[in-house]
């Protein structure tokens, strides 16, 4: 090897080393700027008051500014592609769901980024219980009615949701494979005009956050069938699961969480994680106040989640033939 050889080899070595020890050096300086926080939907959304109630006390804890930034469309994923891009240095990172890192990728043809490589989850935040509801004077007064219904006239009965692969789809396509029914699926721009249709008698049923179904509820408008958590809601204890009312298994319980472009340094993580995990305890009652269960989990339950969440939702839209082109 001649000595020209051997001194490139020797310099970039020192590059290396440098550019390790200031990252390294980085790392624990984070942060000494403002951070960004990406919320895949539109401001004023009960996501983006999650966001902000976590983004202001993440703030507070590492004495910086939290900047929320509302990148809507897509299903999410338009948000998702801009937070892959960015440096994987703790100054930007998103609010996610298991819906844009769980079940976009298996029913849409194409998807710009790869959930498990692409992204270093920091918190899965809280939990979003969802209930089967029908209109108050339906003439269905339990979860068995409706499956006797259904069983009687297949594909008469309706179900409504937000949009084809939404949590509250998979919320009613898991129904139809637990229950061994066949009810048709009217899909919506939002959950908004599905709960006017429901409300007018357009729809047989659909799959809400309990939150708002307690609302409604309580105002004479809908009646509560069931809900489709593995455990019943502190929030309305006496509404039973699923799994108590025959379906064994059922479990479609959607989550809010946090994550950033991968490849971020573990300092950066454990602190983003801690800044997180200690505001949704702080936040625990406003945001049980709004239908959520707060989880704050590790990074790597949040990473386990997403690939048996991948499975799940994958084989189910296999089952159902599911899918969405670009």
């Amino acid at each position: 090897m001649s000595y020209g050889y051997k001194k490139i080899i020797g310099v970039a070595a020192f590059a290396a080393s440098l550019m390790f020890m200031q990252a390294g050096a980085a790392a624990k300086d984070y942060p000494s700027a403002p951070i960004k926080l990406v919320v895949p939907y539109v401001a004023g959304a009960s996501t983006d008051t999650l966001a902000r109630l976590v983004g202001q006390s993440v703030s507070e804890q590492l004495g910086q500014p939290v900047v929320v930034e509302n990148r809507s469309g897509a299903g999410g994923m338009i948000a998702a592609d801009h937070v892959k891009a960015q440096a994987p240095d703790g100054y930007t990172f998103m609010l996610t769901t298991d819906g844009i890192l769980s079940v976009n990728p298996v029913i849409y043809k194409k998807v710009a980024y790869d959930p498990l490589k692409d992204f270093q989850p920091l918190s899965i935040a809280v939990a979003a219980p969802l209930v089967l509801v029908v209109k108050a004077d339906a003439p269905y007064k339990t979860l068995q009615d409706v499956i006797d219904a259904a069983k009687a006239k297949p594909g008469t009965l309706t179900f409504g949701s937000a949009g084809v692969g939404s949590s509250q789809h998979m919320a009613g396509e898991l129904f139809k494979e637990k229950a061994g029914v066949d009810i048709s699926h009217v899909p919506y721009r939002g959950g908004a005009p599905a709960m006017t249709d429901l409300l007018g008698g357009h729809i047989s049923m659909m799959f809400v956050q309990s939150a708002s179904a307690v609302d409604l509820a309580q105002a004479g408008k809908i009646r509560i069938l069931g809900i489709g958590s593995p455990k019943r809601s502190p929030a309305i204890p006496d509404v039973a699961t699923f799994a108590e009312l025959g379906l064994k298994g059922y479990d479609a319980d959607t989550w809010y969480g946090f994550s950033m472009s991968a490849g971020a340094s573990a300092e950066v993580v454990d602190k983003l994680n801690g800044a997180i995990v200690k505001a949704l305890k702080d936040n625990a009652s406003k945001l049980e106040a709004q239908g959520y269960v707060v989880v704050g989990s590790s990074p790597q339950q949040m990473h386990d989640s997403i690939r048996s969440n991948i499975k799940k939702w994958g084989d189910l839209a296999k089952m159902a033939g599911i899918y969405q082109t670009q």
